[in-house]
């Protein structure tokens, strides 16, 4: 499959669950295509992202993902990633009542406006106390003396 093709799919498909597939939130990549996962369950398990998806979809923490746990189960790997879910797929899931109550807490988009505004913060910019702290002075009292 080319990677025009693989990208078509990957964001027109209509998806369902099948068989044992599971919905899974990234945790982190764990380095040679690996990423750690947490499933709905709160178990925490290692895929792997399948060739075909490698410079295509960027899987970052916090998104969510559709894992089948019987593909690719080694010692160490629990399961290879299907499909990576994005906001629109998560809306529809919402709206047909099958997205998990454990993931519906919060979405990722959330958790980093949340984090945008901590950052914007100017609580904790440094003071720099080597400076005369210059006050606003009106110009007409200056000018009575």
């Amino acid at each position: 499959m080319g990677k025009k093709q693989t990208t078509r799919d990957q964001l027109d498909q209509s998806f369902e669950i099948q068989g044992q597939q599971q919905y899974a939130k990234a945790l982190g990549p764990r380095g040679n295509h690996q990423h750690e996962v947490e499933l709905a369950d709160g178990t925490k398990t290692l895929v792997t992202l399948p060739p075909r998806f490698r410079n295509v979809v960027w899987l970052k923490r916090g998104h969510y993902v559709i894992i089948d746990p019987t593909v690719g189960v080694s010692e160490k790997v629990g399961g290879e990633i299907v499909h990576v879910l994005f906001l629109k797929n998560i809306k529809d899931l919402k709206a047909a009542g099958k997205w998990p109550t454990a993931f519906s807490e919060s979405s990722p988009m959330t958790q980093n406006e949340e984090e945008e505004e901590e950052e914007n913060s100017d609580d904790d910019l440094f003071v720099n106390n080597n400076r005369p702290v210059m006050s606003d002075t009106d110009p007409s009292s200056e000018e009575e003396d």
